[in-house]
């Protein structure tokens, strides 16, 4: 029992350590300054996402085909960074407008991690870890555990960069992530 909890723990720490998911989990980090917010919307969407991973390989052993999907979440991240790239230089109007940016990273980090998280690799090796051991709640603890980690050290890191980096520069990087997010997406 034990072990599956520990192979699922290391897998996900080593797969997620360097994953285009963290990079834009850093990202959101970096433009909205709410690590917490950040951290909690990124994990539950990862756990949420491989949960459903291990509950399908422990009960069905399945594979999803995700081809279509991967072009359309690579297609709106490109489109979601060309914009915070061009948003500067877009005229406002003198009435004032609402907008979302700032106002809920939870959800935003909640959404964008679910959506780039479809068909990862982490989530069909936790779906595949659970059809091997049959024990999807040590699979799950131990995956669960791994992302906590490597959110944290994720989003804290960021914290720490973005003290050190002025607003533009965080803006700026964070469309490029999303840009170069959205390309790994489509070519991968």
């Amino acid at each position: 029992m034990p072990e599956a909890f520990f192979v699922a723990l290391l897998f996900t720490f080593i797969s997620e350590i360097a994953d285009k998911t963290q990079l834009v989990i850093l990202g959101l980090a970096l433009r909205y300054k709410a690590y917490f917010q950040v951290f909690i919307g990124a994990l539950l969407a990862h756990s949420f996402m491989d949960g459903i991973a291990i509950l399908l390989g422990y009960f069905f052993s399945f594979q999803i085909q995700t081809n279509i999907l991967k072009i359309i979440v690579g297609i709106s991240f490109v489109l979601l960074g060309a914009y915070g790239l061009v948003k500067p230089y877009i005229k406002k109007s003198k009435k004032k407008h609402e907008t979302t940016e700032g106002k809920s990273p939870f959800a935003v980090s909640f959404i964008t991690v679910l959506l780039s998280e479809f068909g990862d690799k982490t989530q069909v090796s936790s779906g595949l870890l659970a059809a091997k051991y049959l024990l999807p709640f040590h699979i799950f603890i131990g995956a669960f555990t791994a992302l906590a980690l490597v959110i944290g050290l994720n989003v804290f890191i960021g914290a720490k960069v973005a003290e050190k980096l002025p607003a533009k520069t965080i803006k700026v990087a964070t469309s490029v992530l999303f840009i170069l997010f959205g390309i790994i997406n489509l070519l991968a």
